[in-house]
């Protein structure tokens, strides 16, 4: 027993120990063979956890799934081990020969060469019956009451030392537990100092996302609220987060609805919404380790997301409560360029009324410095556009959605009179631009609807009044009829002085008049007139570079013109005329009032 106890406080290994008490068996009581088997898990069978004496072969034997179940299915296969462990006390067999019950012995007993055996449960004090100790004797034999006790004292230490064994597992788990738990702690500290120490030397968003994106071995993307990217990480490597499509369903959708009402880390699961997500080359991404997402909040409000993509390994709480550290200084930093943006957005307003002064700016020259201050040469043409909303009414922080839609090349904008300036350098791609200014804006705006026009070319600060009023006169006609979409006025010429002065409901009338009878020609027979007519003006009012235009015959053109003339009671051949044609027809077009 000393020898024992000595073993279990020495962390002598639980089968070490096992053998042992065979061992002690064996030696003590004069067994030529011992073994202590414990119960699975399950307490379905025994298996062999120590032995002394018994060949490898018939541990191998007794360790098939058939040999030693606990409830065998057929009573006359029960074994002496098995009853002892159901039964809770000492079992004995003076001579295998004569033990018709246990029929499982008759096919063990022979492969090992015992005759006899005792077999007593192992009773633990806190976990009950662990298993038993069977004994085995080349020769039948008698079992006294000496033996009998020395035997179940035997079982009670192999008890004690299975308990001992347990406790001291459960005691290292808890040690192991415990300086994990200080390990993760610690390093959860250092990335706190880490943090703060970033934030003390204003190193900006970039360098905090590319912090994170190294502490955690992933990606990291801070969006502000319109999806607009405002730093990522890493520089290679980076994995984008969910594309645009995968957020408007499934369980993408339901994860960004729960950050309005959880301020934590939330997981997503973009294959789940039915495809993987996007890199930035267009390709499907997989995220093995998942996708995370923290709310950025500033003043109770959703003010940007910070994306944790294909991580090392999916967070782990302390890390999660370090991505909601960074998502809270990523909300200062956010909260900064919030600041910033106001500012500037009340610049630009203050600037945009001077520039648009009636009459021109008082000081150009002032205009232009502070322009210049914000980041914008107005020495260099500008087109001037203006953005209409409706229904009309405040609309707080457009500048900023226009801004953001149009990040590579943000124009110079703010709020004059009833509607919102935009001022761009002339050059290629505008269009584009805008149209993603429109989508933007009444994705921003829902119940909102968006027009803008865009007006022409001003060379230098003293054109942008008059360009403006083209510009605006245009919505205000756009409006009347159906708001919405993108108008071009660029290329009026004296047209564009009737959208600057001229009333919108009075523009309609004449349009509507002059154009009823050609328009209602057309529409009972199919015809071609308004089309003829506006390519016959583009063209100079040549009827040969007209029929080339249409793949026509000249006469058709000419058939066709003389029948304008007829319905409209007026001669083409008159410079006024065409005039008013093309002045109709520019209306028409802007207020898109097909059929009337």
């Amino acid at each position: 027993m000393g020898e024992i106890a000595r073993a279990v406080n020495a962390a002598e290994p639980l089968d070490g120990l096992l053998a042992r008490v065979a061992e002690q068996a064996c030696a003590l009581i004069g067994f030529d063979c011992c073994a202590v088997l414990l119960a699975e898990p399950d307490e379905a069978r025994l298996r062999v956890a120590g032995s002394s004496g018994l060949s490898r072969d018939y541990v191998a034997l007794v360790s098939d799934t058939g040999s030693l179940l606990i409830h065998p299915a057929d009573p006359t296969l029960d074994s002496p081990a098995a009853e002892a462990y159901r039964a809770g006390c000492t079992v004995t067999v003076t001579d295998v020969g004569n033990a018709a019950r246990y029929g499982r012995l008759r096919h063990l007993a022979p492969k090992q060469g015992y005759r006899a055996l005792i077999a007593a449960p192992l009773h633990a004090p806190v976990a009950g019956t662990l298993g038993v100790v069977v004994a085995y004797s080349e020769a039948a034999r008698e079992f006294g009451a000496a033996e009998v006790e020395l035997v179940e004292l035997l079982a009670d230490q192999a008890a004690l030392a299975c308990e001992a064994a347990r406790l001291r597992s459960d005691q290292q788990n808890v040690i192991t537990e415990l300086r994990r738990s200080r390990t993760v702690t610690e390093w959860a500290e250092q990335q706190h100092r880490a943090l703060m120490r970033l934030v003390l030397d204003g190193v900006g968003l970039a360098e905090l996302v590319t912090a994170l994106a190294d502490t955690l071995g992933a990606s990291v993307t801070v969006e502000d609220r319109h999806g607009g990217v405002l730093a990522r990480a890493p520089a290679t490597g980076y994995r984008p987060p969910p594309e645009a499509a995968a957020r408007r369903r499934g369980p993408v959708r339901d994860a960004l609805e729960a950050l309005v009402r959880r301020n934590e880390v939330v997981e997503v699961h973009p294959h789940r919404s039915g495809r993987p997500g996007a890199s930035a080359v267009g390709h499907p991404v997989e995220h093995a380790h998942g996708v995370w997402v923290a709310p950025v909040v500033v003043g109770g409000e959703l003010a940007a997301r910070l994306w944790v993509t294909n991580p090392r390994a999916a967070p782990a709480p302390v890390e999660r409560r370090v991505i909601e550290r960074f998502a809270l200084v990523v909300a200062i930093e956010v909260l900064k360029q919030q600041n910033l943006v106001d500012v500037e957005e009340r610049l630009s307003g203050d600037l945009i009324g001077d520039l648009l002064h009636p009459g021109g700016p008082q000081h150009p020259q002032g205009v232009l410095d502070r322009a210049a201050a914000l980041g914008h040469d107005l020495a260099r043409p500008h087109v001037v556009a203006v953005l209409a909303l409706d229904p009309p009414g405040p609309a707080p922080r457009l500048t900023e959605v226009v801004r953001a839609a149009a990040r590579r090349a943000p124009p110079l904008a703010g709020p004059h009179e009833d509607v919102h300036v935009l001022l761009f350098p002339d050059g290629p791609g505008l269009d584009d631009v805008l149209r993603g200014i429109l989508t933007q804006v009444e994705l921003a705006l829902p119940g909102r609807t968006a027009t803008i026009a865009i007006g022409p070319v001003a060379e230098g600060p003293t054109d942008h009044v008059s360009a403006y009023r083209v510009a605006r006169g245009a919505v205000r006609l756009r409006r009347t009829a159906r708001p919405g979409g993108l108008v071009d006025v660029r290329d009026l010429g004296l047209a564009a002085f009737l959208l600057e002065e001229g009333a919108p409901d009075a523009l309609r009338r004449f349009a509507r008049n002059l154009l009823r009878p050609v328009v209602a020609h057309d529409g009972r027979r199919g015809g071609d007139l308004i089309p003829t007519l506006r390519v016959w003006l583009a063209a100079g009012c040549s009827t040969s570079a007209t029929a080339r235009a249409l793949v026509v015959h000249p006469n058709t053109v000419g058939y066709r013109i003389a029948s304008i003339e007829k319905l409209t009671g007026r001669s083409l051949r008159r410079s006024d005329t065409r005039l008013d044609l093309q002045l109709a027809l520019t209306v028409r077009d802007i207020v898109r009032v097909e059929g009337h």
